[in-house]
């Protein structure tokens, strides 16, 4: 199954784009279906094999953070597949935010206008410039590659992997429903949950299958605080954004350091 995305409902275009983006250590557990929206939930797209992260920029909300993320299965067979793993994330007061984790570094800097793409093993980078068109970005670092999605009407790509887009037809509309107001890890969060009923026939399903996700969503720190995921065809994806510092982050990491070396396909563009 190829990286795509499924894009569900009317609204602003969402472009996607993945950064060095390997295949994942597992099929077809990471061929799950997560979901990305707007905060205030009136665009809602579902996308192949790209996590949800933190979006920016977003000016005088620094924090620092532990993003969690599980994806759940139970095998024909019974086995039950749990693939955990963490990424720690940034933001300071100028937007700038980092997502890393002990394979790769992330960092999108709109003070700069650039990305850079850290590969800590080899102590090299790319960069790539962030287009003018771009309001915002989500990015997200993790075990299967990096990526950056940009809400620009545009398609963009930073590196070498772009996703494709793919609309539904003749599916049922997506219902929302909004849901009791929450505190999760010490944040008050609004969440609402989407429910997709893909129809029998679709996929040679003999009944319809319903997929469920949820968002918890602060306005205050304008950050995800909470997600998942549910589908009958891949398992459950969950995200949490855990150990949350409202406080800025050592500048230091926002900086490509010193000792990396810009890779030489990049070198030209300097």
């Amino acid at each position: 199954m190829t990286k795509q995305l499924l894009t569900i409902a009317s609204g602003a275009a969402l472009a996607v784009a993945a950064l060095n983006a390997q295949p994942s250590q597992m099929e077809p557990a990471s061929q799950q279906l997560s979901w990305t929206a707007t905060p205030e939930y009136k665009s809602n797209v579902i996308h192949m094999n790209r996590p949800d992260g933190q979006t920016g920029p977003v000016l005088g909300k620094p924090f620092s953070g532990v993003e969690v993320r599980h994806i759940v299965q139970t095998l024909a067979d019974g086995t039950h597949v749990d693939q955990p793993e963490a990424t720690a994330c940034y933001r300071d007061a100028q937007g700038r935010m980092r997502a890393e984790n002990s394979n790769r570094v992330l960092i999108y800097d709109p003070v700069s206008g650039l990305v850079y793409n850290l590969a800590p093993r080899t102590k090299t980078y790319r960069k790539t410039p962030i287009s003018d068109s771009t309001a915002s970005t989500t990015i997200a670092a993790t075990n299967s590659g990096t990526w950056v999605a940009a809400d620009d009407s545009h398609p963009v790509t930073y590196g070498d992997v772009s996703a494709r887009q793919m609309h539904t037809h003749n599916s049922v509309p997506p219902v929302t429903e909004d849901l009791q107001p929450q505190v999760i890890n010490g944040i008050r969060a609004k969440g609402a949950r989407v429910t997709m009923t893909v129809p029998k026939g679709a996929f040679g399903n003999d009944r319809d299958v319903k997929v469920v996700n949820e968002r918890w969503y602060s306005d205050d720190l304008q950050i995800l605080v909470k997600s998942s995921n549910s589908d009958p065809r891949f398992g459950l994806t969950t995200y949490e954004l855990t150990n949350i510092v409202q406080a800025p982050p050592n500048p230091g990491l926002f900086q490509v350091p010193a000792d990396y070396t810009l890779t030489e396909d990049d070198i030209g563009r300097r």
